[in-house]
């Protein structure tokens, strides 16, 4: 079992293959996925779960910024939704906008910096 401290970065290091906080559990060595969620927001302060959601969000618009020209269904399948509506669903509930005004947004906000 890995220590609690490092949760995060082997999140952020393994999001792409992290598909849930059962695997995230896993991956940290817990057998049981309420132990790691207990100790994880008894470290942390909150639950893994929105850990889970705002680094895979993060993730999403880095790689957007990354590749501006991707189509949305390979960057679905590359972050384990099962389709492009599944990316489009889950950025709607954590963002308010569809995967299209998320980059839109992006490259529109990296264009006014450089």
């Amino acid at each position: 079992m890995q220590n609690i401290e490092i949760a995060l970065s082997i999140l952020e290091e393994n999001i792409t293959s992290i598909r849930t906080v059962t695997e995230w559990a896993d991956k940290m060595g817990y057998s049981d996925r309420k132990k790691f969620s207990r100790a994880f927001r008894t470290h942390f302060g909150y639950r893994p779960k929105e850990a889970f959601q705002e680094t895979r969000v993060k993730k999403i618009q880095d790689y957007f910024q990354q590749f501006p020209e991707e189509k949305n269904y390979y960057i679905a399948v590359e972050f384990g939704f099962a389709d492009d509506q599944g990316l489009n669903k889950f950025l709607k509930r954590h963002t308010g906008l569809t995967p299209t005004e998320l980059r839109k947004r992006l490259v529109k906000k990296a264009s006014q910096k450089g």
